[in-house]
């Protein structure tokens, strides 16, 4: 059977995503898809790459890897909520 060690392996605080990513929430009832890309494009305008997208009813959440993103109202479309949930740095 094959081993499942590594002698040489080494645990180390990383998120493996790139130097710095957020997870952010883009939030307004009922939001529509133009919205959530026009907030998403306002992301990528701050210098950002989007890594990842859900999109819900209410709240559609983005995977930020960049300079992260200026969060506040208004975002991008009228009455869209930018909201940083967590940030992961190497």
């Amino acid at each position: 059977m094959a081993s499942l060690s590594n002698p040489n392996a080494a645990v180390r605080a990383s998120q493996g995503l790139g130097p710095t990513t957020q997870v952010v929430t883009l939030s307004k009832s009922s939001i529509s898809a133009a919205e959530s890309q026009a907030a998403i494009r306002a992301a990528e305008v701050e210098g950002n790459t989007i890594a990842g997208v859900i999109l819900d009813t209410n709240v559609t959440t983005i995977l930020v890897q960049g300079a992260g993103v200026t969060a506040g109202s208004n975002y991008g479309a009228s009455g869209v909520t930018a909201a940083v949930y967590a940030t992961f740095t190497n």
